[in-house]
């Protein structure tokens, strides 16, 4: 899960990025082009609602990489607290100096 999220992320960025890299020219219609593709034309509104589109798949990549890092993270600590734990050693009895010293 954590993989798949950095994924999506990464390609909804890189998408991105090549998109706006790769038209700069202006005009009341966008033709959008990736890698000298033509892959749609959009005006103003088609191209903000693509940008939140954008927006939220990356979002929601991250959330997905987010949710499997915690959900990693408590899975190793459920196992390091299932983990047995070895017995302690019997302590030894403890040594009263000043007893030992006074002769009793």
């Amino acid at each position: 899960m954590i993989v798949l999220g950095f994924l999506l992320a990464l390609a909804a960025g890189g998408f991105a990025a090549i998109a706006v890299a790769e038209n700069f020219q202006g005009g009341p219609q966008y033709a959008v082009e990736i890698f000298g593709n033509q892959i749609a034309t959009l005006g103003p509104p088609g191209l903000f609602l693509s940008g939140v589109a954008l927006t939220l798949i990356f979002c929601s990549g991250l959330a997905m990489a987010a949710s499997g890092l915690k959900q990693r993270r408590r899975v190793q600590r459920a196992l390091v607290s299932a983990a047995p734990t070895e017995p302690e050693a019997p302590r030894s009895q403890p040594v009263h100096r000043h007893r030992r010293l006074l002769g009793h």
